[in-house]
């Protein structure tokens, strides 16, 4: 015969148990890039001027006349920067703000918490765009039709760029024109996916309704409004006279545009035949980023002809490679939100992301790091960066395309 009391019986009687650990944040925590390039937290005033020298004088010659006569001018240019800024809010109820206080009473300080996290929300949107163009788009549309919720992008990695609950909008332009009409939410995301890797609250049509292949997407209200990241320094081919930072760069288009390397057999190759560019301008990069696609490719292809370290310079670990370079050693260090395909070869003392204040900060300038919400019992947290990346250098650093 069974026992009468058994855990069914005793369900409503028995405790649950709780191990008094912390809950894991599995959202990406390390942006090697971000975290390494110096910071300049001093960036007040309307702008902050950058000046490179990009010629030296030419009044040079055997003849003592002709030095004279052609006697010239240091050629010096100047980017002007300028700030963009990117927030974060966070609201918490005053129930769950109360609640939540004390370890014996909940796993998480809702209000600790919620600054913490819309923190990094700040600052994984800055790090993805470091990499990329001032126009801040995070993917492309591949669908050729619309009336499905899934969202299928034209580069499978670009998933990595979404999250659940970001709202987005589309634009036929990638940057200089106008966003279309109407929003999107993202409910899930296929990391790993070959198709459709994100995922919608409701058809793409109803939320867009003149959505279409091959449209731009960005996070609601970023649309030209990033900051000019590495894509925009050291673009994929050589800058013309478009004023850059008020500067025309195609004056000398290595020395204020950075150096560009294309792809040769191998990515090994290509890399060194990069470096090697670099080295014959003048400079000496240090640290090479890549995705983590790349960077285990690499790996692979390398095999026993570099070193591997755990990086301890940076204080998080980063994991890296090192290759020999003409001047001396350049680690190779991956990040998820290099685009594939690109290493960006950089001499990491040529650049700085200058800041009012500390890179991402709750806004206070009121004493209030609170603030009560005017309709709720709640509060609300903002948290806020303004700054602009910049290079005193950009012909000592190389873009090295690897497929």
């Amino acid at each position: 015969m069974a026992s009468a009391t058994n855990m069914t019986a005793w369900d409503n009687a028995l405790k649950i148990y709780y191990q008094d650990k912390p809950v894991i944040d599995t959202v990406y925590k390390n942006h090697p890039f971000l975290s390494l390039v110096p910071k300049n937290p001093r960036f007040k005033g309307k702008s902050m001027p950058i000046p490179v020298i990009f010629g030296r004088p030419q009044g040079v010659s055997a003849n003592f006349a002709n030095a004279q006569s052609n006697a010239s001018a240091t050629q010096v240019a100047e980017f002007l920067l300028t700030r963009k800024k990117h927030y974060g809010v966070a609201t918490v109820d005053g129930e769950t703000l109360l609640a939540s206080q004390g370890n014996e009473y909940a796993f998480l300080d809702a209000a600790t918490t919620e600054i913490d996290q819309t923190a990094k929300s700040v600052g994984d949107a800055l790090s993805r765009q470091l990499y990329r163009t001032s126009d801040a788009a995070i993917g492309k549309v591949n669908n050729s039709s619309f009336g499905v919720t899934t969202l299928d992008l034209v580069t499978d990695s670009d998933a990595l760029n979404f999250e659940i609950g970001m709202v987005l909008q589309v634009s036929a332009t990638q940057t200089g024109g106008s966003v279309r009409s109407g929003t999107l939410e993202v409910s899930a995301v296929s990391r790993d996916a070959t198709s459709n890797q994100v995922t919608m609250t409701g058809n793409l049509s109803a939320g867009i309704s003149a959505i279409a292949q091959n449209d731009f997407v960005y996070v609601q209200g970023n649309y030209d409004a990033g900051v000019s990241g590495l894509a925009d320094w050291i673009p994929a081919s050589a800058p013309g006279g478009t004023a850059y930072f008020g500067q025309d760069r195609s004056k000398d288009p290595s020395r204020l545009g950075g150096q560009r390397q294309a792809f040769s057999s191998t990515r090994e190759e290509t890399i060194i035949n990069g470096l090697g560019l670099a080295a014959r301008e003048g400079g000496a990069p240090d640290h090479i980023f890549v995705s983590f696609t790349d960077f285990i490719a690499l790996e692979k292809e390398l095999q026993s002809t570099v070193q591997r370290e755990v990086d301890p310079e940076t204080g998080s670990g980063y994991r890296s490679l090192e290759m020999y370079a003409p001047y001396g050693i350049a680690k190779i260090i991956p990040d998820k939100d290099c685009p594939v395909g690109v290493a960006y070869a950089l001499q990491m003392d040529t650049w700085q992301l200058a800041t009012i204040n500390e890179t991402v900060s709750i806004i206070d300038v009121d004493g209030n790091r609170m603030l009560r919400q005017s309709s709720d019992d709640g509060v609300e947290i903002r948290v806020g960066f303004y700054g602009q990346l910049g290079c005193s250098a950009p012909g000592f650093n190389c873009r090295i395309a690897l497929a």
